[in-house]
């Protein structure tokens, strides 16, 4: 099971917050996995940003866990310059991931809320060209690379969980993250994702 730093909790996010020194924060969060039990953590670049962690500056002595990394938050891919921004992000994501022997990299769709069908079919041909691309770098580095399952049509690519099995099953080598809280929120019990 992994310990996931979205789920921290209130009251240690607030402690870490409140430790001056990198290396102690660091500390702290190795030591809630490891007083839990977790086998591995799963890294989201948002949180770190905003506890101020450095990713390329994981501690070695977090190598006995098994390590993912989430590239969170919402991205829009409907032109070129998102495009490349995008594929920057996900060479960051890659680079740290590579650095430290992590297991998995994990993204969620585009967001798309308030784009046209048009703009929403540039966006499905943007994306596709990006996971073609990462799919192969992340099997020439043995990390696998999933894609979460975030299917709120409104809001993200995917309008529904057939759009996105469509999409999964254009990409072999692209792993399937289910996120069974996304899903709840989009109308879909535990048996309709199965």
């Amino acid at each position: 099971m992994y310990f996931s730093m979205d789920e921290i909790g209130f009251e240690n996010f607030e402690k870490i917050k409140k430790i001056s020194n990198e290396s102690d924060r660091w500390r702290f969060i190795y030591n809630i996995a490891k007083n839990y039990g977790f086998e591995g953590i799963h890294l989201t670049n948002t949180l770190y940003k905003e506890l101020n962690l450095d990713l390329n500056n994981i501690p070695s002595y977090f190598n006995e866990f098994k390590l993912t990394y989430h590239f969170g938050g919402l991205y829009k891919i409907n032109s070129i310059e998102e495009l490349q921004s995008f594929d920057n992000d996900l060479k960051e994501s890659f680079d740290v991931a590579i650095n430290h022997n992590m297991h998995d990299i994990s993204i969620h769709p585009p967001y798309t809320y308030g784009l046209s069908l048009a703009e929403k079919k540039l966006c499905l041909y943007f994306f596709n060209e990006a996971i073609n691309k990462w799919v192969k770098i992340a099997l020439q580095h043995n990390i696998s690379f999933s894609l979460e399952t975030h299917v709120t049509g409104e809001f993200f690519l995917f309008n529904g969980l057939n759009q996105y099995v469509q999409f999964i099953d254009n990409h072999s080598n692209l792993g399937i993250l289910i996120d069974i809280s996304h899903n709840y929120f989009d109308g879909y019990s535990e048996e309709d994702i199965y």
